[in-house]
């Protein structure tokens, strides 16, 4: 009986013992394999391949817009002359001025007649434009306001464009009256009334032919009407610089 016990007591122990060493087993496997989740599959899962994009680089449009920009021209290189006061300047009028159509500041033109040099250079040309102004006109009377007229140069304008403004003394011309000729002109009237009066031989004839003979030289000297400057186109005239002008010109 004794003996019976034992031994199923030590298959007891057998099985449980058996059984041990599968349970250790199959936890160790457990430890030694990782549980797989979904999760840590797609972590694993390798990217997908996208082809290579070349991206252009974006410095192009700045190189064309730097080719395509014009290149400023250089500035030209000049030098500066004085041309001094009491310099004359001879002028070609291209227009035609006078005192009984024009006005105080009409303005008209002309021509240089002559180049103007400073030493060996030439700094205005023959033909460069000026502009001139009337600074003083009296238109004359028909008896004894005498016509007078002034102008004066007030820009000088170069080939190129360059406009100077200059200073220089005015040309002026005053005419003369009617007076003494008109006071010819009436005596000779009198004297010629006189004469008719004397051949008819009484002092009131005389008298009355002196009379008619001033009024008929009157009339005469009216007739004539105003006296006239005139300065036509093309006449020459000549000025003089009373301030030094300074122009610029390309060096040789």
């Amino acid at each position: 009986m004794k003996r019976n016990v034992l031994s199923v007591f030590m298959l007891t122990l057998l099985v449980a013992g058996i059984s041990l060493l599968i349970i250790a087993g199959c936890g160790k496997a457990k430890e030694e394999t990782p549980e797989v989740t979904p999760a840590d599959t797609t972590m694993q899962a390798p990217p997908p391949t996208t082809p290579a994009v070349t991206q252009t680089p974006k410095t192009e449009p700045a190189r064309q817009e730097v080719a395509q920009k014009p290149k400023e021209p250089p500035v030209p290189k000049v030098t500066k002359l004085t041309i001094p006061d009491n310099t004359e300047l001879q002028v070609t009028l291209t227009d035609t001025v006078q005192t009984n159509t024009n006005q105080v500041g009409d303005i008209f033109g002309g021509t240089i007649a002559q180049p103007v040099m400073v030493g060996d250079r030439e700094v205005i040309p023959q033909g460069a434009r000026v502009k001139c102004q009337i600074t003083n006109l009296v238109k004359g009377g028909a008896l004894k306001t005498k016509p007078e007229i002034a102008f004066v140069i007030t820009n000088i304008i170069m080939p190129d464009g360059q406009d100077y403004g200059v200073t220089v003394d005015a040309v002026a011309d005053t005419g003369r009256s009617h007076t003494n000729r008109e006071a010819a002109m009436i005596g000779g009237g009198t004297a010629a009334g006189a004469v008719v009066g004397g051949i008819l031989g009484k002092k009131k004839g005389a008298i009355i032919g002196a009379i008619a003979g001033a009024a008929a030289g009157t009339g005469a000297a009216a007739a004539t009407g105003r006296e006239n400057l005139v300065y036509p186109a093309g006449q020459t005239v000549s000025f003089t610089l009373q301030e030094p002008l300074t122009v610029s010109l390309p060096k040789k």
